[in-house]
């Protein structure tokens, strides 16, 4: 989407403070701090450095006496005695209030920071600004805490927090480090047992997550930290941890730190994976259209958004939930669901598939477009006439024109053990099923392309593709709809094209869908379907503002010297064309795209962006 670079740079620092994801776990605003270490005992293991957790609590003897007073050693090698049981705790790092949840103690959390996001229940706790060192000190003494915990991000304010309550810094800077935090958190509060049981449960999901891709091929990864600059994660870091756990290999690991590489290095590495992250500034349409499709995971279509970099990124037991999904995207065959598998398709027709699909046919370009998005690219071995995304499609055989117009014998030759088709295809299902099991994908509307990419992602045994894909789509679509609803509805014409009359989408289309989630109302939306829009009808709905497709055979200054010239969107200069038609006409992953696209030339204030005028006595091309 076409934001500010301000704005994806907010984005970023959000992300990367709320994690300290630009320093593997350790809590600084530029990426060459010292990172975190790589742990050096299997995930099963208990580290053998000594514990911050040395306690000064009495021997029992025949009358026990109280637990507290108890004091403890803390990460930055501090002594703090708590006098009581914290009941009112303030906490200046995410990583921290997941280790609370983990405890079960989180009811006892009364302030977070702007960038906890987790539990789901942290959003109904007051915030107190800022990631460490940025936190509202006034707003955390209004809270009147008994026990502030933070990491060493907030050691520049110590000696303020000092005076407002006590303070443990808990600052674990790699894997090994997670049960050292539970371990002083479970004697701070009284909860070791709970401490043992968290670390334990832990320990087991690292070893059981690790323990099934152990077996596989390692997979070289390149992940994305940010865009421009080109920035990644070196060896060391907490993510190439993660990647290397996961059963990956950074590409990246002889390097330390946060380096930027050049798009060159990275091709040269060619990487089987790349893993993007919602606030990175890149995605997925970015890899594929851009320098970065020349590397293998490009062409085998596995590029993928992880949902949550914070499940990757935060040391918190927590990072298990990310660890599962790289590991996931990563061996997928690790996890494989099981075969014969039955699939109920978008025809109602139950197909039953013997084996993992691992030679594909699509008879539709969205079809194979999601293919891809999901990361089963390198199973296709076939493709219409009209497939032209992502670029690795031109390598592919052609098995003729779309849909019913698909050749036969061609497909045949091809001895695919699956063909997936949509609706446009039903008049030759019969033929098609003499040749493989056929699933048609048919979906009529967004909701139902979210499906319809669930369904091939069991169907190829791509589940936690399809799901980062879904997720990453949902979340695309929630921040338009957010950003537009109290806008005003903008009067909107698409012109699909211009032939024997203006062609445009009515209700019922994906185009129509699009309108309305972007803040418009297509002033054909009270007519079915697809159809030709007289120039009197266009007049007199007079929308203010016109979209029209690249392919419509009509540039916005043919509309100055025509019968539209006097409409409010041709007067105001509001007349745009569309970057791709079939971003809004494929149902597949691009769509979110459209969406994008359109909202911001509906809403251009609100998207910050600053179109070209395209008033009838401008010269300008286009808008965006």
């Amino acid at each position: 989407m076409k934001r500010t670079a301000l704005l994806l740079l907010v984005l970023l620092i959000g992300a990367v403070v709320a994690s300290g994801c630009l320093n593997g776990g350790e809590t600084s605003t530029t990426p060459s701090t010292t990172p975190g270490t790589t742990p050096s005992t299997t995930p099963s293991e208990t580290t053998s450095s000594p514990s911050p957790t040395e306690t000064t609590t009495p021997t029992p003897t025949e009358t026990e006496k109280p637990y507290y007073p108890i004091t403890v050693t803390d990460f930055a090698n501090r002594t703090v005695t708590i006098e009581k049981a914290p009941e009112r705790v303030v906490t200046l790092a995410p990583s921290i209030t997941e280790d609370l949840y983990y405890l079960g103690l989180f009811e006892r959390v009364v302030g977070v920071t702007d960038y906890d996001d987790f539990p789901p229940e942290v959003a109904n706790v007051t915030r107190i600004g800022g990631y460490g060192q940025y936190a509202n000190l006034e707003k955390i003494a209004s809270l009147e805490p008994d026990l502030i915990l933070a990491d060493s991000y907030s050691l520049t304010i110590l000696d303020q927090l000092e005076k407002i309550a006590p303070v443990v810094i808990v600052d674990p800077h790699s894997l090994d480090d997670i049960p050292r935090a539970l371990d002083l958190l479970g004697r701070v509060f009284n909860a070791e047992e709970q401490a043992k049981r968290a670390t334990a449960e832990f320990q087991a999901g690292l070893e059981e997550i690790s323990s099934a891709v152990k077996d596989e091929p390692r997979i070289k990864v390149f992940y994305v930290v940010w865009n421009n600059p080109l920035m990644t994660a070196g060896g060391g870091t907490f993510i190439s941890d993660v990647i290397e756990l996961a059963g990956g290999e950074n590409i990246f690991n002889d390097t330390t730190g946060w380096p930027t590489v050049s798009p060159e290095q990275v091709i040269e590495r060619n990487p089987d994976v790349i893993i993007l992250t919602p606030h990175c500034g890149m995605t997925v349409q970015d890899v594929y259209s851009g320098p970065l499709d020349n590397t293998k995971a490009a062409k085998s279509g596995k590029v993928y958004v992880i949902e949550n970099e914070n499940d990757l990124i935060h040391p918190s037991p927590r990072v298990v939930r990310g660890l599962e999904t790289v590991a996931r995207l990563l061996h997928p065959e690790a996890f494989k669901i099981e075969y014969p598998l039955t699939v109920t398709d978008f025809a109602g027709r139950e197909v039953t598939i013997e084996s993992e699909p691992m030679r594909i046919v699509t008879l539709a370009p969205s079809i194979t477009e999601s293919l891809f998005y999901i990361g089963a690219g390198d199973k296709v071995i076939g493709v219409t006439d009209y497939d032209d995304f992502p670029p690795a499609v031109k390598n592919i055989t052609r098995i003729g024109g779309y849909g019913k117009y698909a050749n036969l014998e061609a497909i045949a030759s091809l001895e695919p053990d699956l063909i997936l088709a949509d609706g446009f295809s039903l008049e030759i299902l019969g033929s098609l099923e003499k040749i493989a099991p056929v699933v048609v994908i048919d979906p009529k509307n967004l909701s139902q392309v979210y499906d319809a990419i669930e369904l091939l992602g069991r169907v190829t045994n791509r589940e936690e593709g399809a799901r980062a894909v879904v997720t990453d789509m949902k979340a695309r679509v929630a921040y338009v709809t957010s950003m537009v609803s109290d806008q005003p509805k903008v009067k909107t014409f698409f012109l699909l094209s211009y032939y024997n009359g203006y062609w445009t989408a009515g209700a019922g289309t994906f185009i129509d869908d699009l309108i309305r989630l972007a803040g418009g109302e297509n002033i054909f939306g009270d007519v079915s379907g697809w159809g030709a829009a007289s120039e009197e009808q266009i007049i007199a709905r007079n929308p203010e503002v016109i979209i029209i497709s690249p392919n419509a055979g009509i540039k916005p200054e043919d509309l100055c010297s025509g019968p539209l010239a006097d409409v409010d969107a041709v007067k105001n200069g509001r007349v745009y064309v569309l970057s791709d038609e079939n971003l809004v006409v494929r149902p597949g992953p691009r769509i979110v795209h459209g969406l994008e696209e359109i909202a911001e030339y509906l809403h251009p204030d609100v998207f910050n962006l600053q179109p070209q005028p395209r008033a009838c006595n401008a010269t300008a091309e286009t808008g965006g």
